[in-house]
């Protein structure tokens, strides 16, 4: 009887061996490739008229058209954001809804954070008067930030800390893509400022400092990879303080502000 009893247990310990074996391969067989095949084009300039040949080079390794809004994801091409047409109603001191550029701009992007906080900066000639360049949050920043394409500018707001999720465009369908670009402005610090790029499994693909600036104010900097892997989330660090009334820029204190977004036509999932 004793030896039957043994013989069961071995029996049933194999079989939840086996169950958790299979249960391990499963798991693997989800698991995203170990490495991915990355081009990268980076580059600062001193103003937009510096920065376009690097962000013109990053348009043809995307390629074209320029799908724009148009709902749904097109068998090719690349989706760009400029902030530049974005309403008074909108834009500082008002919040930018974190999916505005999926559901008003269908563009296939949504912005999170810690308070999911975003703000577009006003024009000159915004109703209210309200300063440009986020003046708004701090007198000096109309001073330190410049634009690539002007004049709005895009950060979010009590963090440094953003991600990007992709959808189909104007839909809820998610989705990836195989590259993403942006362009920063006033970048002093070399290791302040990055992008990560994750697949749908939290996987790093890849991550890189952007690069600094060449001048103290109003530099612009700009960092684009495209890459085999499909890219779920993207995750921005911009500077080492976030935008405040006594968050000033200078010395060991990075404040960071982004411009165009640039990135792959978002294929669903």
């Amino acid at each position: 009887m004793r030896q039957n009893t043994r013989v069961l247990r071995r029996r049933i310990l194999g079989l939840a061996a086996a169950t958790a074996a299979a249960a391990s391969v499963g798991v693997v067989a989800l698991a995203p490739p170990a490495s991915a095949a990355v081009t990268k084009i980076e580059g600062t300039a001193a103003d937009a008229a510096g920065l376009a040949p690097t962000v013109n080079l990053y348009r043809t390794l995307l390629g074209d058209p320029n799908n724009g809004s148009t709902l749904g994801s097109q068998p090719a091409g690349r989706r760009e954001i400029n902030w530049d047409g974005t309403p008074d109603a909108q834009s500082s001191p008002n919040a930018l809804p974190r999916d505005f550029f999926n559901t008003t701009v269908p563009r296939g992007a949504v912005f999170a954070s810690g308070n999911n906080k975003f703000q577009v900066s006003a024009d000159s000639a915004n109703p209210t008067n309200t300063p440009v360049r986020f003046g708004n949050i701090n007198p000096q920043y109309p001073n330190i930030f410049g634009t690539f394409s002007p004049e709005r500018l895009f950060t979010p707001v009590g963090t440094n800390q953003m991600r990007i999720n992709f959808f189909q465009p104007g839909s809820t369908w998610p989705a990836t893509v195989k590259g993403f670009g942006a362009v920063f402005t006033d970048v002093d610090l070399a290791n302040s400022t990055k992008i990560e790029l994750y697949d749908q499994w939290g996987g790093l693909i890849w991550w890189q400092n952007v690069p600094k600036g060449q001048q103290a104010n109003k530099s612009l900097s700009f960092l684009g990879v495209k890459t085999d892997a499909d890219i779920y989330e993207v995750r921005i660090t911009t500077g080492n303080r976030p935008l405040g009334a006594s968050n000033n820029d200078g010395g060991s204190w990075d404040v960071v502000v982004m411009d165009d977004f640039l990135y792959a036509e978002p294929q669903p999932i």
